[in-house]
């Protein structure tokens, strides 16, 4: 009876660790695709938002080289508080706390590869 209650707790443990990294994983694709419908409402008519390709606007650079250029911390601040750019064309848009982590997810995994 002892090892069969060992055995019951050992795999119980085992499927309590399994459930945070399933629904991390399905918060993580749920964030990726916000963020990529944000980006594609608001970015892709100039910036491309794919993980390969050229920008549709030449002098655009592609969202995944903008993850890499910037501290995390600093383009998390540009995002909600509105990136500001030399190129007048470009609108200030200023995201909200929860779509500044949702972009911030995908450009991640643009950036990465990883999810």
């Amino acid at each position: 009876m002892t090892s069969r209650i060992a055995a019951l707790t050992r795999y119980l443990l085992i499927a309590l660790l399994y459930v945070p990294c399933a629904a991390s994983a399905a918060d993580t694709d749920r964030l990726n695709a916000r963020g990529k419908a944000i980006l594609q409402d608001k970015c892709a008519n100039c910036h491309s938002i794919e993980q390969t390709g050229d920008s549709p606007l030449k002098d655009a650079p592609p969202m995944r080289t903008i993850y890499r250029r910037f501290n995390e911390r600093e383009l998390r601040a540009e995002l909600t508080e509105g990136m500001v750019s030399k190129h007048k064309a470009m609108p200030q848009i200023e995201f909200s706390a929860e779509d500044t982590y949702a972009i911030m997810t995908y450009l991640y995994t643009l950036a990465t590869g990883k999810k």
